[in-house]
């Protein structure tokens, strides 16, 4: 079972993943784009250009669009430690605090422009005498509806922090609410965007105890209504990537192996719970295990490498006089390989031509500083000379005085 696609950086190699793939969808394809710099442009200044662009596996040329539901577990176990120091430095931050921290991070990676935001949290209502579920109750909640605006996607986290934990844990209502979103079904709030790419983000610490069983131990009956969620969710091309948080999750992961496989996701296990806040900022949701940019003229691989969790990728290449071309080589999961080139005319001579300027303009504006300065000493110095002459006049007048007396 492969563990979710995490970035690691290998001199100008960046792998975003490993391992083969929980399910098979059909044939890959690699889609690689070049935003900058434009083919055939020149460059000057500093011997290095920026690449930008995105890269996706996919079945189909559909644009690179992604729509990415957070279903977070906000059940009352998720008030334990996570083992690792709160934001402030003291004390151990909780489980739930973790599971926000890690998509404030998150949302850091992504792109508004091309990935919408949405957030399901889900617990569950039970009998305090029986321990059984409450029926009537809703077990999930969905916090935020598929957003561009990631400004209301942390407004939401914060609530659900404040709202803090409690009650038991019904992972089917949280896929259910989720696919929901995803997939437009009826009682969706999200507005429908058919051409994106659906993916879901489950994060729990424990596993599935209502809605039929007993809130303190595992039933079958959960087990089966959560994967029959997901199940419905694959149908819809949604793939589900799971995160098992701390002890008790890893040690009972059926659920969540089981979600993750039907949706053709990935499934990580944390023994401890805070190490959710490193891993999900890098976990690639684009189906990349490598991206390689290197400037084929000369052989030198890029450095400052980059991949989001969307595909989207930056890296600084270093030019030579005259043409350059760089390559971009992606890998997918399934061992499928795209790529992407462009060709740049690096400008030494006119490069040196402005590092002149550029010397000169900061002499001119280094002497400028300097008569500046020579400018305030002097008038410093009047006024220092001015106030000393006024002290002298003043203790000659008290003289004059003291002798007529």
């Amino acid at each position: 079972m492969r563990r979710p696609a995490t970035v690691f950086l290998f001199s100008s190699f960046l792998f975003v993943g490993l391992g083969t793939p929980l399910s098979v969808w059909g044939e890959t394809r690699v889609q690689v784009g070049i935003e900058a710099p434009q083919y055939g442009a020149t460059i000057s200044g500093p011997s290095r250009v920026t690449v930008r662009g995105q890269a996706r596996a996919s079945r189909d040329y559909r644009p690179a669009l992604f729509d990415l539901m957070l279903i977070l577990d906000t059940s009352g176990s998720t008030r334990a430690p996570a083992g690792v120091q709160s934001v402030g430095g003291f004390g151990d931050t909780t489980i739930l605090a973790a599971e926000v921290r890690a998509a404030e991070r998150l949302l850091e990676t992504l792109d508004p422009k091309s990935t919408r935001v949405g957030i399901v949290t889900f617990a569950g209502e039970y009998n305090r005498f029986t321990g059984s579920g409450m029926t009537n109750q809703a077990n999930a909640i969905l916090a935020q509806s598929l957003t561009a605006n990631y400004q209301d996607v942390r407004l939401a986290l914060h609530r659900i922090l404040r709202r803090g934990p409690s009650g038991g844990t019904d992972m089917a209502a949280g896929v259910r609410l989720a696919v929901r979103e995803l997939a437009a079904l009826a009682g969706a709030t999200s507005f429908p965007r058919p051409e994106s790419r659906k993916v879901a983000l489950l994060l729990t610490d424990g596993f599935p105890t209502l809605p039929f069983g007993h809130v303190n131990s595992m039933d079958p009956g959960d087990m089966e209504v959560a994967v029959r969620a997901a199940s419905v969710g694959a149908k819809a091309n949604i793939k589900i990537h799971t995160f098992a948080l701390g002890i008790e999750a890893v040690s009972a992961p059926y659920a969540c192996t089981q979600i993750a496989r039907v949706t053709g996701g990935t499934f990580t296990p944390l023994r401890r719970p805070g190490d959710i806040i490193e891993v999900l900022p890098k976990t690639s949701f684009a189906d990349l295990d490598m991206v390689l940019v290197t400037n084929t003229t000369t052989g030198q691989p890029a450095s400052d490498l980059r991949v989001n969790p969307d595909g989207r990728f930056q890296a600084t290449v270093p030019l030579v006089s005259g043409v350059n071309r760089i390559a971009v080589i992606v890998l997918a999961t399934d061992g499928t390989k795209g790529s992407a080139s462009v060709k740049v005319r690096y400008n030494q001579e006119e490069s040196l031509k402005l590092e002149v300027i550029q010397d000169t303009k900061d002499l001119e504006l280094e002497l400028q500083e300097l008569q500046e300065q020579n400018q305030k000493l002097e008038e410093t110095l009047k006024q220092k000379k001015e106030k000393e002459e006024e002290r002298a006049r003043e203790k000659a007048l008290e003289l004059e005085i003291g002798l007529d007396r």
